[in-house]
């Protein structure tokens, strides 16, 4: 593959990253509104779950991003441990929490949207030259990337 087209691939995936992430950030801040607004709605969770659900994966997905972005040494491995986890932990929900028919109707379409993500950030992240990129910019400066 290119050397640009790597770039490009890696820099996709941070803002793909990045987004997810702030619409995770979006969605704890919605669940606190909605909390407020409907507190009697019956619901399988509380919004306390849902909003520390957004706001955890937001952050930590953030984090990813600007590792990514700032090519640190740490943004790759966790990028990758942590899109596995979150995507891990929304099929525990889906499984454990959905009360539906048309959340069971669009689990197909869900595992199908799952799995090229996954694909996506695995094959952007989990190549050699892409490890060799991110340890290229800080040779030299490892007591600052402990």
């Amino acid at each position: 593959m290119r050397a640009s087209f790597r770039k490009r691939l890696f820099t996709a995936t941070a803002w793909l990253i990045l987004a997810i992430s702030l619409a995770n950030l979006g969605r704890g801040v919605m669940a606190l509104r909605y909390a407020r607004l409907l507190p009697d709605l019956p619901m399988t969770v509380p919004w306390e779950y849902l909003a520390g659900m957004g706001f955890f994966w937001g952050v930590v997905l953030g984090i990813s991003a600007v590792g990514l972005f700032r090519r640190r040494p740490w943004g790759r491995p966790l990028t990758l441990a942590a899109a596995t986890l979150y995507q891990a932990h929304v099929w525990l929900n889906h499984l454990l929490l959905d009360a539906s028919d048309y959340a069971r109707q669009t689990r197909p379409r869900d595992l199908l949207l799952s799995l090229l993500f996954l694909a996506f950030v695995w094959v952007a992240l989990w190549r050699r030259t892409t490890t060799k990129d991110t340890k290229d910019c800080h040779e030299g400066h490892k007591d600052l990337f402990l």
